[in-house]
């Protein structure tokens, strides 16, 4: 079962909120438009900040990594502690808005970039939750600077910590085996990591990635009911249609890639043919076409 979405406006809560903190860069109403948005290209890459987002929820950036936490009567959420600087820049950020120790980490998928250095909030007592299937890669490759989760799930799970919940929700594979979409208070944002960066073109050889199982979740994600994206990278928020821009894209270099692949050119060359122009606007487009298709040739020529 979905979470049931309130009916309430992001944009209204953050506009209304007293005490709201919000990064430099483009202001909310810019940022709340739908794709094509340039405005999803201003967003900051050095230095750490922290955004108020709605009464107890922040988002918190460092360099170009961001994680949300939670503040509630019996503790602090905090998500994906990213790396041992970013954990304890994070932790002094809280200290900032309240004293309440931090009682769960929630990692959002098994990528070192986002859940090493977490030992921080373990020291505190933090109990850390992840989808079961990040467990069985911390165990296959283990990593000394990685906090094994206690909490496992095989599906969706609801946290809930002083009268507030945060769901995670579990499409399957798609970047990895293990990822959650989070929801903070079954409110009208999503906490997305990787599997959409407002704006931008896929980064790379796109690894680890599905191409039709995440092409599937964003489908997923897409009949969801909500209003805004906290991005895991880029832009601090973003209107929904990122999630179908992504899709789009991902579509439109499928199809490159099948029709370059029936042209009898030489294989180890499509990769300098293959073009989806209807998308050369995404940041970092031209520096990463050729590593996307080769990542989609690689799909379908071997089936990975």
């Amino acid at each position: 079962m979905r979470p049931h979405f309130s009916v309430f406006s992001l944009g209204f809560a953050l506009l209304t909120t007293p005490a709201l903190a919000w990064e430099d860069g483009p202001s909310l109403e810019e940022l709340m438009k739908p794709a094509p948005n340039q405005a999803w290209n201003g967003f900051a890459l050095a230095g750490h900040s922290t955004t108020k987002l709605a009464d107890g929820v922040y988002a918190f950036r460092n360099t170009g990594t961001r994680s949300i936490f939670m503040v509630t009567d019996d503790g602090v959420i905090a998500t994906d502690p990213v790396s041992e600087i970013h954990a304890k820049l994070m932790r002094d950020a809280i200290a900032e808005v309240t004293d309440q120790p931090v009682t769960h980490v929630v990692y959002s998928h098994e990528h070192w970039d986002h859940v090493q250095g977490g030992q921080i909030f373990k020291d505190e007592g933090a109990t850390f939750i992840a989808h079961e299937n990040c467990a069985k890669h911390f165990y296959d490759l283990p990593n000394p600077n990685i906090v094994m989760p206690d909490v496992t799930f095989a599906d969706d799970y609801t946290l809930e910590v002083g009268g507030r919940s945060l769901e995670l929700m579990y499409f399957g594979p798609n970047h990895g085996d293990c990822m959650v979409v989070m929801q903070p208070d079954a409110g009208d944002y999503l906490f997305i990591v990787d599997l959409v960066t407002p704006g931008g073109a896929p980064l790379g050889f796109m690894p680890d990635y599905s191409p039709h199982h995440w092409v599937r979740t964003l489908k997923e994600i897409e009949a969801l009911d909500y209003k805004a994206i906290i991005g895991g990278h880029g832009a601090l928020l973003s209107h929904p249609s990122a999630v179908t821009e992504r899709r789009q894209y991902l579509e439109a270099l499928m199809e490159a890639t099948q029709t370059a692949m029936v042209s009898g050119d030489n294989p180890f060359e499509l990769h300098k043919e293959i073009r989806v122009p209807e998308f050369d606007y995404l940041r970092g487009y031209e520096g990463r076409i050729e590593d996307n298709a080769r990542r989609m040739l690689m799909y379908y020529g071997i089936g990975w």
